[in-house]
């Protein structure tokens, strides 16, 4: 009777040992900063500098001073600090409300599997915390990039029309990368994928085709990274989730996947994925880049302006044609559906020849210029495009026609943002709040990261005065 209990204990063990939850704790815990290549560290500065930027971009977001009011109600010990007023207060607050703010731009890089710079906000919160070094905050962050990119590889059909994001994928790639920097060992971390990845499960709504999307969309990834630490601090105490979140036959894999996840493709932990992702150079939903861009073009080569215009027709993928036309994004009334909305987006080049940080903003999803140049736009599904390409063909009063295809926007694909170019997107969105100075010293400490012996260094240099917080939690 021993032996059989022995045996069918033993049975269990090597299904836990053979999990997902327990090879990603042990790719996690094996990779360390000595074993990355020299571009990978480098596109992972590149990846902390593009996030921060992102989030000095959001401070004037209606739902960060929600956010920040709310944790300071909740209170806490002040273990991290809130990006631009320097509040001080709990990692999983400070977690949560730095994730809001890297993401409500949809600014925010690709790659990772999805927007994978929502999960700097976590892991920054939790290496200032910790007390770690620029090299693990760097190593953990190289994780979760990697992670994540081979959960998304490994989905044969579409999350989204399944209803469900991408961004589910936090419950598997945070804690690895979050539970090393907390000193968790193999069967810990392999519990708290468990214990995240079952009860933190974004449904697509927050991403909607249909309906507006909304301040929460800004919070999908961030929630979960949110509870991931929360997972991490349970799991090191021993609290158990359950290990074969993935494959068990109520797990990942069935239920939300339906079974369309290809298991040895998620474990193939070759090469490196984070030198794929690739950072924007509008701050509109990715898809939409190749039309958008293409409309731009034509504007600034021919000097049009949006009196001369009689007619826009746009040309975009199907899957473009479905997230970004509908009703609810046409005329958007929030920022979170005007970035996400065809029509806007090439009216508003049209007007102001950009698309960035200001261009959503309230008074402008109101203004007349805009709302009569949306009216001449028509969008159509184009099925032999795909990724990001997208074409315009804009027709003045005068009878002029011009065409113009976009196959690779710019950032994106073949054709990646220098160092030069994102330190100037940082720029144009920081030099409201700082002066030169400040922002030059945070462009120094995000190339030198590795050299850091404390992350609140870093934290620190993302305060600025105009902010007018407190510093500390009541």
């Amino acid at each position: 009777m021993t032996f059989q209990r022995d045996l069918a204990w033993q049975q269990i063990d090597l299904a836990y040992q053979s999990s997902v939850s327990h090879q990603f704790a042990r790719y996690a815990l094996a990779l360390n900063y000595s074993l990355l290549p020299e571009n990978v560290v480098h596109q992972a500065k590149r990846c902390v500098l593009d996030a921060l930027g992102c989030a000095i971009g959001a401070y004037e977001a209606p739902g960060r001073a929600i956010c920040e009011t709310t944790v300071k109600e909740i209170g806490g010990p002040q273990e991290a600090t809130v990006f631009c007023s320097g509040l001080r207060t709990s990692v999983l607050n400070a977690s949560l409300v730095n994730s809001f703010l890297v993401r409500f731009l949809d600014y925010s890089d690709l790659g990772g599997g999805g927007h994978n710079s929502d999960a700097l906000s976590s892991i920054l919160a939790v290496s200032e915390r910790e007390k770690v070094s620029g090299k693990d905050f760097l190593t953990a962050l190289v994780i979760s990039y990697e992670l994540g990119a081979r959960f998304e590889d490994s989905i044969t059909s579409s999350l989204e029309e399944k209803g469900w994001t991408g961004d589910i994928r936090a419950g598997l790639n945070q804690p690895p990368a979050l539970g090393k920097l907390m000193g968790l060992n193999e069967e810990q971390i392999a519990n708290a994928i468990g214990v995240c990845m079952s009860h933190t499960l974004p449904l697509g709504i927050l991403d909607s085709n249909r309906d507006e999307n909304v301040m929460a969309k800004n919070l999908r990834f961030g929630w979960a990274a949110h509870d991931a630490i929360l997972a991490c601090m349970l799991a090191k105490k021993g609290f158990t989730g359950p290990i074969r979140i993935i494959e068990s036959d109520a797990g990942i894999r069935n239920v939300i996947a339906q079974g369309n996840m290809d298991l040895e493709h998620l474990m193939d932990f070759s090469g490196w994925r984070i030198l794929d992702v690739r950072f924007k150079a509008m701050a509109a939903n990715g898809t939409t880049h190749g039309h958008v861009s293409a409309t731009l073009g034509i504007v600034k080569e021919q000097n049009l302006r949006p009196e001369d215009i009689a007619a826009v027709h746009v040309k975009c993928t199907t899957r473009t044609f479905r997230h970004t036309t509908t009703p609810a994004k046409k005329y958007p009334r929030n920022a979170e559906s005007a970035d996400h909305s065809a029509f806007y987006a090439n009216a508003l080049v049209i007007k102001e020849r950009a698309f960035g940080a200001d261009s959503i903003k309230p008074e402008k999803f109101t203004d007349p210029v805009v709302l009569d140049l949306i009216e001449k736009i028509t969008v159509e599904a184009d099925p032999s495009l795909s990724g990001q390409q997208g074409s315009s063909e804009i027709i003045t009063k005068d009878g002029r026609c011009f065409r113009k295809r976009i196959d690779v926007p710019h950032g994106l694909g073949d054709d990646p943002l220098t160092d030069q170019e994102l330190e100037a997107k940082f720029s144009e969105m920081a030099s409201k709040y700082m002066g030169k100075e400040q922002i030059r010293k945070i462009f120094d400490t995000c190339w030198n990261a590795e050299k850091l012996d404390d992350l609140g260094k870093l934290t620190k240099l993302m305060v600025f005065p105009r902010s007018g917080a407190t510093t500390e939690t009541r």
